[in-house]
């Protein structure tokens, strides 16, 4: 398995930060089974080779899911878990209001 970092920095007064993705260990997408990322920083481990989406939301509901500068709706956040990626980092602009 490959030890993935996924660094998040929000740009907003969020007071918690979650992430909720496409893998079991990130929730496989239901919102109440998203993870806390404390300090903005979360480390799960994936198999080599899956691919990885997720939002970010400020609470543990899609009515909070992040969104773009101008409040427009965002493509999921994507990666590749290998052993040459270490650490995946995004910023957030916005989340839905």
């Amino acid at each position: 398995m490959a030890q993935v970092t996924v660094s998040i920095k929000v740009n907003s007064n969020a007071k918690e930060v979650y992430i909720v993705g496409s893998t079991k260990n990130l929730g496989a997408w239901d919102a109440k089974a998203a993870v806390l990322a404390k300090d903005g920083v979360v480390s799960k481990r994936f198999e080599e080779g899956t691919k990885v989406e997720f939002k970010v939301l400020d609470a543990k509901s899609w009515d909070a899911v992040e969104k773009g500068v101008n409040g427009e709706e965002l493509e999921n956040h994507a990666f590749v878990a290998t052993k040459d990626v270490k650490q995946f980092e995004i910023n957030v602009a916005n989340f839905n209001a």
